[in-house]
């Protein structure tokens, strides 16, 4: 059986813990969202706090060989942006036929030694 055609609906929940990159204050978080790198999404910018809260949906189309679900979350800054981390989801492994994805994905640190942070992801496909 093929699931190379329909939906993936994706919202994002919510962060924490999300290192700060900010010398002063706390980070302007935001996530950026993609199967196709030439379609990215994003939520909007969650304002000085490393616990935000976006609790946005997107619904992205899923053509065959489409697979993961790429997350990265930025620090929105004046003179442009800093990456706080970023994690790739296996739809394969966790959402075909599994019906509904829901949890904590950690961000890893550089050579995956600690976190940079988790996103709370609820994930869906629908063909």
């Amino acid at each position: 059986m093929s699931h190379s055609h329909g939906t993936l609906q994706v919202t994002i929940v919510e962060g924490r813990n999300l290192k700060d990159k900010d010398i002063v204050g706390k980070d302007d978080s935001y996530i950026e969202l993609y199967v196709d790198k030439d379609y990215k999404q994003r939520t909007t910018t969650a304002k000085d706090t490393n616990t935000p809260t976006w609790n946005e949906t997107f619904t992205f189309p899923l053509r065959k060989h489409q697979d993961e679900l790429h997350l990265h979350v930025y620090d929105d800054d004046a003179v442009g942006r800093d990456s706080i981390g970023s994690k790739t989801v296996n739809l394969k492994k966790h959402v075909f036929g599994q019906g509904v994805y829901d949890a904590w994905v950690k961000l890893p640190a550089h050579l995956g030694l600690g976190s940079h942070g988790e996103i709370h992801v609820i994930i869906q496909h629908n063909a």
